[in-house]
């Protein structure tokens, strides 16, 4: 069984893409293997580490690794924000970088719906436009909520005045 990714864009030699969280349970390791061969080289967890735990993803630095890839744990909590707006877009400006470097990234939380809309929208660079660009990939409206779409914007209108 393959895993649902949903390639959003190229960026460079490499791409962003976005997934609910991998399947776990008994067939958690056929999913990072799926992950790998999906061409994938990061794996972006959002997830807090009480949900990475409740969803039985708590091994999933070492899966990653085991299957190749790198492992990025930047949480924050499910319909929620980041805790500041510099840190995110500094972020979100460093996974553009890479993925323009080469390095093929996907991000989830738990649905891939609205903490990941967070994270992808920046990376894009253009949040207005990104939030229905990623929607139309990912096949579900994305982010969850307005305040997210609303702390979006404005962190990018932050970036363009200083």
């Amino acid at each position: 069984m393959s895993p649902d990714i949903y390639k959003i864009e190229l960026i460079g030699s490499g791409s962003l893409s976005v997934m609910a969280k991998p399947v776990s349970g008994e067939w958690i390791e056929d999913e990072f293997s799926g992950i790998s061969h999906w061409g994938i080289d990061r794996i972006v967890s959002l997830l807090e580490v009480h949900e990475a735990f409740e969803v039985g993803l708590c091994n999933e630095k070492q899966l990653t690794e085991k299957h190749g890839m790198e492992f990025i744990h930047y949480p924050f909590p499910d319909r929620g924000l980041p805790d500041s707006i510099q840190d995110y877009l500094s972020f979100t400006k460093r996974l553009y970088h890479e993925a323009a470097g080469g390095l093929n990234t996907v991000i989830h939380c738990r649905a891939g719906i609205g903490r990941t809309g967070i994270i992808a929208a920046g990376v894009l660079l253009e949040p207005k436009d990104a939030f229905e660009h990623i929607s139309n990939h990912r096949g579900v409206a994305v982010p969850d909520t307005q305040k997210q779409i609303d702390w979006v914007v404005k962190s990018y209108a932050e970036l363009s005045n200083t």
